[in-house]
């Protein structure tokens, strides 16, 4: 059970203050796991010494990289949150959570302590939630549970593919999610910061400006068998005149990123189908504040495959980053979960993706990804389960007259537990 503290308890001690009925409930998920990953990459530039004036001299080589050992939040994040509600009256409450992240080796949490979610707002049966703080776009919500392996179980997960457009996290967001009106449901959020900085010196002066915004807005149905979803996604990420931490300056930089995806399923009580394509335009999506003035570089190994796409991109073009203006790019995922006996269940998906870009110093960039997973899930309880995972990637990318192959391994058995 989960465990509940009754806040209201404590409201004895604040006499003459009336309060209304609430409680805190603690919850969390603690998952680890065995995990093999090989990742091989042919066409790569490798360090072959150096010259008389100290350059790196390269060569086009063969990369192989082989990872075996405990893995944390193998096929989940572990995370523990608290959840709060306060009723109002006339149906409306108060809510909140906070949810962290942690790595179940260490223990450490990262960056930030509640860096999944950190939300205040207001929640009524007859018109919705409004939430704001940090959170996840809409597509979260509606898209993402339409694939049979969600955005978890590693390199299966939808985002190996879809990256951002399917789930990112954005900060500050207020998000509206409507109650479910015979199986229907909408969401629209919107999110953003504008931070500016004027210094003068010698009598020039510099502006310095780091603009960041989203929109997010989707629409789902799920009634019986049938569950579809639709959804859009905008974000900006506009940087000028700013400076890292050695202050030096970093490029300018101007994103507009545009995301649709759609996505069915049906469950034919033997077996579930599941149906999803997307497309993204002059960049990814990806989390508000993925750009930061000190790197401008985004999160390593966010999105799985589909960061090593953009790495193996990398490799062909530089290091110039080719979600801008120009780009274009689709993805679509297909599979299915069967139920076996009363505890378990075996999921199968394919997801392909292809990114091209005409602009000139690209040299007519084209990558494509294609991803087979097949797992199992056998619950122990409500509570616990264990897992199997096996999954095959590879992503290709070819311009500037030449090619580069990533293909990566992974096989997964994990333990999870719910509280």
């Amino acid at each position: 059970m989960k465990k509940t503290l009754l806040v209201s308890a404590l409201a004895v001690s604040f006499a003459g203050v009336a309060h209304a009925e609430s409680s805190v409930t603690l919850y969390g998920i603690v998952d680890a796991g065995i995990s093999y990953t090989q990742t091989k990459t042919t066409g790569v530039s490798i360090v072959t010494g150096r010259d008389t004036d100290g350059n790196d001299i390269k060569a086009v080589g063969t990369k192989k990289t082989r990872n075996f050992g405990l893995k944390n939040g193998a096929k989940q994040q572990s995370r523990f949150g608290l959840k709060g509600i306060e009723e109002l009256g006339n149906g409306t409450a108060a809510i909140f959570q906070l949810e962290s992240g942690f790595d179940l080796e260490t223990g450490s949490t990262g960056k930030s302590l509640f860096n999944r979610r950190a939300i205040i707002g207001l929640t009524g049966e007859s018109w919705g939630t409004l939430t704001i703080g940090r959170q996840h776009n809409v597509a979260d919500d509606i898209l993402a549970p339409i694939d049979p392996f969600g955005t978890d179980w590693g390199q299966a997960g939808a985002n190996s593919t879809f990256g951002g457009s399917i789930s990112a996290v954005q900060t500050p967001t207020i998000k509206y999610l409507s109650p479910n009106f015979e199986g229907f449901k909408f969401g629209l959020a919107v999110s953003g910061s504008d931070n500016k900085t004027k210094e003068t010196v010698n009598g020039v002066t510099t502006n310095r400006k780091k603009q960041e915004g989203g929109v997010s807005v989707g629409l789902g149905y799920d009634n019986g068998p049938l569950a579809l979803a639709a959804t859009f996604d905008y974000s900006r990420s506009k940087g000028t005149n700013l400076l890292n931490d050695d202050g030096a300056k970093i490029d300018n930089y101007d994103s507009k990123a545009k995301a649709w995806a759609v996505g069915a399923a049906y469950d034919f009580d033997v077996v579930k189908l599941h149906l999803g394509y997307g497309q993204q335009r002059d960049g990814f999506v990806a989390d508000v504040n993925n750009y930061d003035t000190t790197s401008k570089e985004r999160d390593v190994n966010k999105y799985g495959l589909f960061d090593a796409t953009q790495q193996v991109a990398h490799i062909i073009y530089g290091g110039a980053d080719i979600s801008n203006k120009g780009l274009r790019a689709q993805s679509w995922f297909g599979g299915f979960t069967v139920p076996v006996a009363d505890n378990g269940k075996a999921l199968f998906s394919y997801q392909g993706g292809r990114i091209k870009h005409n602009a000139n110093k690209f040299g007519g960039a084209r990558v494509n990804t294609h991803i087979y997973s097949l797992g199992y899930q056998h619950d122990l309880s409500k509570r616990t389960n264990v897992y199997v995972l096996g999954s095959y990637g590879e992503a290709k990318s070819s311009g500037y007259e030449r090619k580069v192959k990533s293909r990566t391994t992974q096989a997964i058995v994990g333990l999870q537990h719910h509280f």
